[in-house]
């Protein structure tokens, strides 16, 4: 007969035999993470050597563009499979190696979500919660109704800018000092007219801006300050080198209902490195380039659900004329209408379809579609 004290002693074997097994099992399944972060990472960073050989070789008109749309995705694709899905218990243990640091680097603590804003855009528009991040966005800015095969958006106002279909974002590195406060490095990018010939792609405009979040009375609020650098050709011929910008977005929630009221403004000062040219752009001249530019979007928005609503503003432009020295003068662009649907798959990742137009010329061929999307990584 099996006595007990025997019995307690295979039990004690049992259990050290199982806990054992599980750190094998842990130590299995960090190994396997360690290595698909590590070789997620090689492949896109190669994949990046080939993305900016590709585009070289499109600059010379050497290389199809279906390959680079391909390797960019691949590109966003892989980045977003090397983000491991460790606890953070894990992911704070000692560290024994370089590998082991990288993986716990990937997998770091997040900030905790606090009430200061509920709004699903804004959330995605703030960010990732973790310390270091990255985030980007992207907009496909279409033809009209009126010419689906147009390659150019209109431009009422004659405006210096780049107005051609295109597919624009940006991409950047965050650091969040608090749950509601971080500060980002980045620049933007453009591919214009992917579906006429692939005009130009541009890596533009590198900036460094810091924002936080707010609330007060019930008003949900998103704050913003930066400076960039201009590299787009068509504002770089006006003489312009950069610029300094201040944004706020407002959104309060009616109470009781779906129903939110939305205010989004802009103000930016452009530095430029020589003095005004008169005369078109087309001429040779500076046309109707800006010394500093204000917007004002108010709307309106209702709320199915936490993820879904549909959404409709009204844009405003006011600028200065760089043509005139008095920096009080002031001009103004047509208003733009839009209408659109949000719509958030995660909390930080969110899309806004929408179709844009101008109050005083509602003209199919003066109404585009319009995509517009923002997500966080890591």
């Amino acid at each position: 007969m099996t006595r007990p004290q025997n019995l307690g002693a295979g039990t004690r074997r049992n259990s050290a035999s199982c806990e054992q097994q599980f750190r094998d099992f842990d130590r299995k399944l960090t190994e396997s993470l360690q290595c698909l972060v590590a070789r997620s990472a090689r492949v896109i960073y190669d994949s990046g050597l080939v993305f900016r050989g590709d585009l070289m070789r499109i600059h010379n008109g050497s290389d199809s563009t279906l390959s680079l749309s391909l390797k960019f995705a691949l590109c966003l694709s892989l980045l977003t499979l090397a983000v491991p899905a460790r606890s953070q218990t894990q992911a704070e243990a000692p560290a024994a190696t370089s590998s082991t640091r990288a993986s716990e680097f990937v997998g770091q603590k997040k900030f905790e979500e606090t009430q200061t804003i509920s709004d699903a855009k804004l959330k995605a528009d703030g960010g990732s919660l973790s310390r270091f991040s990255m985030k980007g966005s992207l907009s496909y800015f279409g033809p009209t109704f009126g010419d689906l095969s147009a390659a150019d958006q209109p431009n009422p106002d004659g405006g210096v800018g780049v107005y051609a279909q295109a597919v624009r974002g940006s991409v950047s590195g965050r650091y969040r000092f608090s749950s509601d406060s971080a500060m980002s490095a980045g620049t933007g990018v453009a591919f214009l007219k992917p579906f006429h010939g692939w005009e130009r792609t541009d890596v533009n405009n590198p900036f460094v801006s810091y924002d936080f979040n707010s609330r007060w009375a019930g008003i949900q609020a998103r704050n913003s300050l930066g400076a960039s650098v201009t590299t787009v050709p068509n504002y770089r011929n006006t003489g312009q080198v950069g610029g300094l910008n201040a944004g706020q977005s407002f959104v309060y929630r009616l109470m009781g209902s779906g129903w939110a009221l939305s205010f989004d403004y802009d103000l930016s000062y452009w530095i430029f490195e020589r003095s005004y040219r008169p005369g078109s752009t087309r001429r040779g001249g500076d046309g109707l380039v800006s010394q500093w530019t204000m917007s004002w979007i108010p709307g309106v928005k209702y709320n199915f659900s936490d993820k879904l609503n549909v959404n409709a503003t009204v844009g405003f432009l006011a600028y200065n004329p760089r043509s005139t020295t008095d920096l009080g003068v002031i001009w103004s662009r047509t208003p733009t209408l839009r209408l659109g649907a949000g719509y958030a798959l995660t909390r930080d990742v969110y899309l806004n379809p929408y179709i844009q137009g101008f109050a005083t010329n509602m003209r199919a061929e003066m109404v585009t579609m319009n995509v517009s999307g923002v997500f966080s990584v890591l």
